[in-house]
């Protein structure tokens, strides 16, 4: 007995040990990219992540699909190719674009307290509206909350009469509706494709479309004056908030599903509050607190209550 089950312990601890690694790097993104973003603008920090990180997604994708690719491919239906495009436009460029521009308005510590508490709540609202489910009182309720605490965070800039941090925490809050309408279109990816594939495909729409995106916000795209830490942000946005991340966060849903692993993204606020902290000086107020506390329950109510109902209509098919 202890034979059987010795084995199986070490590999379960292993998944945990991930999945909090997983938030501490997906935590410290927010740092990265503000890092990144006070040598280069936000078109052409955006760009240089996507150009990095979609060659190598292509690279592996060609390695493991190999011949298969282009046979998968002839069986892509035109609905599901506008759905890649929309992941590409949603959550590479809109996502990034957005984000980056409210970093260079607001601070790391708005971001991780307005991202991952408000972009469930959105996702969980949008998929009832798209899918047409009936919306439960959980997530009337964790919509509230949420709504809630973004107001408190909101409400702190303008307690503090502070109109450019301000308007970067809106922009903020629509980098997360948008990458909320990515998870929507990824609902129609295509079926066919594995997870690699369709993110790799989404990931070279988004990063063509993000190619004029420096001439549009009149940026200079020249790499000359970056410096070393600009080239450290960005490794980290490639390796450690993409490649390492997806990867692990795929295999810890295959082990213990989807629902225990969403537990640990409660994790990343206060990681990535004690990151700016430590990195870069922010020290939260006391209303961020109360706004990011108030949106985390109002995920738990709305984003693992439609898990479980996602899981129960399944199980009843």
């Amino acid at each position: 007995m202890n034979n059987v089950s010795s084995p199986t312990a070490p590999l379960g601890r292993t998944v945990y040990i991930k999945l909090v690694l997983v938030q501490l790097f997906w935590a410290g993104t927010f740092v990265a990219s503000e890092i990144a973003l006070h040598a280069q603008p936000a078109g052409v920090t955006a760009l240089t992540r996507y150009v990095l990180t979609t060659s190598i997604y292509a690279a592996l994708c060609l390695i493991l699909s190999k011949h298969r690719l282009s046979e998968k491919l002839r069986t892509v239906t035109a609905l599901q190719w506008l759905a890649l495009v929309g992941m590409g436009f949603f959550g590479v460029l809109l996502y990034t674009v957005l984000l980056n521009i409210g970093l260079t308005r607001s601070t790391a510590t708005y971001a991780a307290l307005l991202i991952p508490t408000t972009q469930p709540i959105f996702t969980a609202l949008l998929s009832r509206f798209v899918f047409r489910e009936k919306a439960s009182q959980a997530l009337v309720a964790g919509l509230t909350l949420g709504l809630m605490g973004a107001a408190c965070v909101i409400w702190s800039d303008l307690q503090q009469h502070d109109d450019k941090q301000l308007s970067g925490n809106i922009i903020i809050l629509l980098s997360a509706l948008s990458f909320s309408l990515y998870a929507v279109c990824s609902k129609f990816a295509p079926s066919q494709l594995s997870s690699l594939e369709n993110t790799t495909l989404s990931f070279v729409f988004g990063t063509l479309l993000l190619i004029p995106v420096p001439c549009l916000l009149g940026e200079r795209y020249s790499l000359a004056g970056a410096d070393t830490q600009f080239w450290l942000s960005i490794g980290y946005l490639v390796i450690f908030a993409t490649l390492l991340p997806y990867l692990w966060w795929n295999e810890a849903t295959k082990e213990i599903g989807s629902a225990r692993t969403g537990v640990f993204t409660f994790l990343m606020p206060p990681l990535a509050v004690v990151l700016s902290t430590l990195l870069l000086g922010h020290l939260p107020l006391t209303l961020q607190i109360v706004g990011g506390v108030l949106a985390m329950l109002g995920v738990s109510l709305s984003t693992f209550n439609f898990s479980r109902f996602t899981v129960s209509k399944v199980g009843k098919a």
